[in-house]
């Protein structure tokens, strides 16, 4: 008898470990964008900032912990071709908007780095009062991948939207 206890649990052990695959939602693919603003001058402690390197670059940021723009404050991103090259726009919410326009007047020559997943793909200083809402960016990124960059980030941005 108890080696029939011992075979029945070892079996539902088996199919809860292989049924646990099964229902798994798209979270794993999703793609969180989140705008960070740079840590600027002296830093006693560092308890709360982070530091980031460029991909290509090498450029180290020191980030604060919490993000300028969250996710949820992301409504859009698109590729844009300015005079320098590809780009891309990131269009924000209202409350985004008030958040970026006050870094933007409070911390003109600061940097804002552009995050997708944790890892920094592109920076942009203030350069003047961000009015509109949308934020441009240049990425450290081949050109090619970033036509499918923004879709996954639409895609990711819409599944985010949905479950706010």
């Amino acid at each position: 008898m108890p080696t029939f206890f011992k075979l029945v649990s070892i079996s539902l052990c088996v199919c809860a470990a292989l049924l646990s695959g099964c229902g798994q939602d798209d979270a794993d693919n999703l793609k969180i964008p989140r705008l960070m603003m740079e840590v600027r001058g002296v830093d006693y402690s560092s308890l709360n900032k982070m530091v980031s390197v460029m991909p290509i670059s090498g450029t180290k940021i020191s980030l604060q912990t919490d993000p300028l723009v969250s996710e949820f404050e992301i409504l859009n991103v698109e590729l844009v071709r300015v005079d320098l090259g590809l780009a891309l726009m990131v269009q924000v919410s209202e409350k985004g908007a008030r958040d970026l326009y006050r870094a933007s007047v409070s911390n003109n020559g600061g940097r804002v780095v552009f995050m997708v997943n944790g890892t920094a793909i592109g920076s942009r200083r203030f350069d003047g009062a961000i009015t509109d809402g949308k934020y441009y960016t240049f990425v450290e990124l081949p050109d090619e991948e970033l036509p499918q960059l923004v879709l996954d980030l639409k895609q990711s941005i819409a599944d985010i939207q949905a479950k706010k």
